[in-house]
């Protein structure tokens, strides 16, 4: 069990506030002292995208299928690149460079909130993180669809594709929790 909850990064207090249990819950479940429900073994394996019959064997081998990782990191990496090509290598108003900047720093300060959360997940640093992305988007379709700034065709293009990505990864996102809580009910 603790292989699985580290496997997805999570602390003890982390899974159990998943679960709404306590985290000497978690604890004792580890150490093998209790055993958790069939409907809590169920959420288990749907947290960690295992069949059910692995968890209830008590098999320590974590199956090497998993893949699934979330595309955050890796979506703002690509955003914060395009972002930053289209700073140098387009021409535009004065304006319309500062608010390519912000952007560009609006994706750093989400980088930096993701690397934190690795490191100490909680609850607000995933909010932050998603009403970062959220806000991110929305700026970006907005001054994209109403060229902000006089920031010329390039950059336009750029906003507004920058925000339909986020929009469709944020959709994405949400769909895929929708789906977690159905199988869980």
């Amino acid at each position: 069990m603790k292989q699985f909850r580290q496997t997805q990064q999570l602390t003890q207090t982390a899974l159990a506030d998943q679960l709404h249990v306590s985290r000497q819950t978690v604890s004792s479940w580890e150490t093998g002292r209790n055993q958790p429900d069939i409907a809590t073994i169920t959420q288990l394996a749907t947290l960690y995208a295992v069949p059910v019959d692995v968890l209830l064997q008590g098999t320590t081998a974590i199956p090497a299928t998993r893949t699934v990782t979330d595309p955050s990191p890796i979506l703002l990496v690509v955003l914060f690149g395009i972002l930053l090509v289209e700073r140098i290598t387009q021409f535009s108003t004065f304006p319309g460079l500062y608010w390519i900047d912000f952007l560009i720093l609006l994706l750093i300060g989400l980088m930096i909130n993701l690397g934190i959360a690795r490191h100490h997940p909680n609850i607000w640093t995933n909010r932050v993180h998603w009403i970062g992305l959220s806000v991110f988007a929305m700026l970006s379709l907005i001054s994209g669809s109403i060229n902000a700034f006089n920031m010329g065709f390039g950059l336009m293009t750029t906003c507004q594709f920058s925000g339909l990505v986020v929009v469709i990864a944020l959709v994405r996102k949400y769909w895929q929790s929708r789906a977690v809580k159905v199988k869980q009910h």
